[in-house]
C-alpha cells in the first residue's frame, strides 16, 4: 500500500547541464520493511543493483552501472484512523543522472514491487 500523497519537484542546477528530478512520496511502510523489500525481491527480480549509502538511503544503479536514483527514507508519525494505525514513511526519490524514460520505467517498477494489498 502507498498513499498517493506523493507530489513532483524540479530542481535545476546551474552549475551543471543535468536537470535533477526528484519525487516524494508518503507509504505505508515501516523503514524495516521498505529496506526488506528494496534488498529483497525488488533488486533480486529487477535489473537493478543497489548499494547501502546509509541506514536511511540507497543508490540503484542498473546493469551497465549507471545511477539510476537514490533513495532517502524518513520515518513520520503514524496515521491513526479509529482503531487502525498505520505507518508513515517519507520516501524521496532523486534522479540526477537518468532520462524521462528510464525515471518512468524504474517508478512504474518500483511501484510494482512495492505495492501492498489488494486492488
Amino acid at each position: 500500500m502507498y498513499f498517493l500523497f506523493g507530489h513532483q519537484l524540479l530542481v535545476g542546477n546551474a552549475n551543471n547541464n543535468n536537470i535533477k528530478y526528484s519525487l516524494k512520496y508518503e507509504m505505508g511502510y515501516t523503514a524495516k520493511e521498505f529496506k526488506k523489500t528494496l534488498q529483497g525481491l525488488f533488486i533480486s527480480q529487477t535489473p537493478y543493483s543497489c548499494e547501502e549509502l546509509s541506514n536511511q538511503s540507497w543508490q540503484i544503479t542498473i546493469e551497465d552501472e549507471s545511477t539510476i536514483v537514490k533513495i532517502k527514507i524518513e520515518e513520520a508519525p503514524p496515521r491513526v484512523i479509529a482503531l487502525l494505525t498505520l505507518p508513515v514513511l517519507n520516501v524521496l526519490f532523486e534522479f540526477e543522472e537518468s532520462n524521462e524514460e528510464q525515471q518512468q520505467v524504474f517508478m512504474k517498477t518500483f511501484f510494482r514491487y512495492f505495492h501492498k494489498g489488494g486492488g
